[in-house]
């Protein structure tokens, strides 16, 4: 009994009780399936083997999966001259475009870093995610627009710090071999796979390297260091991700290691002279405290960052766009605006340097920006660093407000 019980999908929507009125019955039905039982989780030690090859098997099936999506998308495999087998995702024919000042525009290339808890699957299974992503960058900023998908090593045979290693290199490797400069990457990720992206980031700046352009990250893991009980419960969130997910994942990473080191839990890192950043999440699930959290201290450090937090998403929800889920195709069209901000700032000479939280409004199709009231007396003496935002004129529906409030203060804080 690994997956969900499907059957309470049809049965929960007969009865007319859906886990969010938001959500397809196809996303419905995808939640159930993935959802670990008790069972599979108490013999997590004795199935990852198999499933770990189970995944890596369906995880090859991913670039059919893309390519039936997305018509006319070239998706190339390369393991030769690389430091890691990776993918390359394009579009046939991207179009050209001119700066403001009439100069051809740089070509844009995302180094993206999947997720999978830092132990599973190959970056194929995240194809049609970043086939999706190329075409909404590509469309939305009229230049050509290209993504290399990296097969990062996996434990618990290459534990950390294996996958940062990856990063690095084929960061480099970007740059070296194919020509790239650092101001035309974009880093993005999911999941664990964004959590090695925040890496990536203190690793390169702390090697004195040049950085990129920006990091986008949906539902980043940033903490590693928490414990079940510090999750949480299941029954407040609209996720599949449970907590001892989470937990035997972050074990099999770090194998001993202290999870508070920066490169492993980037939320404890020393977070200054950073490049922007983007964070979506779920607000109801596992992770939310992760994202918030990390955009806070980036806050605090001077950072440019932007978090957005989507009522009713499960964990990695901008993958579910095929499923007909309409808040993944809204995160996706507002990575390609973050994007085009950023390279408008940059030519402007004029960076964003402050923490922009956004809440998704389901009534109205667009965000509500709830940072123009911030209470830094008391809690900011308290806290000593970070700008928090108020809640109290939100509008939000009052558990989902609940839950957003503790993330931001937490109990420990609080």
């Amino acid at each position: 009994e690994g997956p969900g019980d499907v059957s309470l999908c049809p049965s929960s929507r007969l009865r007319g009780a859906p886990r969010s009125q938001r959500w397809s019955f196809l996303v419905e039905l995808f939640v159930e399936a993935t959802t670990p039982r008790k069972v599979f989780l108490s013999n997590f030690d004795g199935v990852i083997g198999p499933t770990i090859r189970l995944l890596t098997y369906l995880d090859y099936h991913g670039e059919t999966f893309a390519r039936f999506c997305h018509h006319g998308i070239q998706l190339e495999w390369h393991t030769q001259g690389c430091p890691r087998p990776m993918t390359w995702v394009s579009l046939p024919s991207a179009p050209s475009s001119t700066t403001p000042s009439g100069h051809p525009a740089e070509e844009l290339v995302i180094l993206y870093l999947h997720g999978g808890g830092y132990w599973a699957f190959t970056g194929k299974s995240h194809l049609e995610y970043v086939s999706r992503i190329v075409k909404e960058l590509t469309l939305g900023l009229s230049t050509c627009v290209k993504a290399c998908v990296v097969d990062t090593r996996r434990a618990p045979e290459f534990p950390w710090p294996a996958p940062v290693e990856d990063a690095v290199a084929c960061y480099d490797w970007l740059q070296k071999g194919c020509g790239y400069k650092a101001s035309q990457i974009i880093l993005a990720g999911d999941s664990a796979g964004g959590g090695l992206c925040l890496c990536l980031l203190l690793a390169l700046r702390d090697a004195g390297k040049e950085l990129p352009l920006c990091a986008m990250v949906v539902s980043p893991l940033t903490d590693l260091t928490r414990t079940e009980e510090q999750y949480p419960e299941a029954e407040g969130l609209t996720d599949f991700l449970p907590a001892a997910a989470a937990v035997a994942s972050g074990r099999y990473y770090t194998q001993g290691e202290d999870s508070r080191h920066p490169l492993i839990s980037p939320k404890y890192g020393q977070l200054h002279s950073l490049p922007p950043v983007l964070v979506q999440a779920g607000k109801g699930e596992l992770l939310a405290r992760d994202s918030v959290e990390y955009a806070r201290r980036l806050e605090a450090y001077g950072g440019s960052v932007k978090l957005e937090m989507y009522p009713d998403m499960p964990h990695i929800f901008p993958m579910l766009a095929p499923l007909g889920l309409q808040d993944a195709h809204t995160a996706i069209q507002r990575q390609a605006t973050f994007v085009r901000h950023v390279l408008q700032g940059g030519a402007n000479g004029k960076p964003e340097n402050r923490l922009r939280i956004l809440v998704h409004n389901g009534r109205t199709q667009s965000f509500e920006d709830f940072r123009s009231s911030l209470n830094l007396g008391a809690t900011r003496a308290r806290l000593g660093s970070a700008s928090l935002p108020v809640l109290y004129n939100l509008g939000l529906e009052e558990k989902a407000g609940a839950r957003l409030r503790e993330a931001i203060f937490p109990p420990e804080v609080a």
